[in-house]
């Protein structure tokens, strides 16, 4: 019989997530995602598979939470131009927050 993990999966990914964003797939290392996640090298392999399956996970998981609640309101609201208004607001709030530097030149 497997012993319980000793550690949250949600939280891990959660952690792991933010490694991808903070540092991007190529830059990321599986020691950069264990020291963050708080887990070891056989946890993540054994629960996530590897680096590019946690990567699915935490892409994911984004578009689970982040991306479904920014859209999510747009597509339930009759409100139209307003809403639409809103939701670009929002989304320029989010990239402030989150500190997204694009470069549009």
């Amino acid at each position: 019989m497997p012993r319980p993990k000793a550690f949250d999966p949600d939280e891990a990914l959660q952690k792991a997530m933010q490694v991808f964003w903070e540092q991007g797939y190529e830059a990321t290392s599986v020691e950069d995602l264990v020291q963050r996640m708080g887990i070891n090298r056989f946890s993540l392999y054994s629960t996530f598979g590897g680096k590019h399956q946690l990567f699915v996970a935490a892409l994911e998981r984004y578009r689970d939470t982040i991306v479904a609640d920014l859209v999510g309101e747009l597509e339930q609201s009759a409100a139209g131009r307003a809403a639409i208004r809103h939701f670009f607001t929002r989304l320029v709030d989010f990239w402030t927050l989150a500190k997204i530097d694009f470069d549009c030149a």
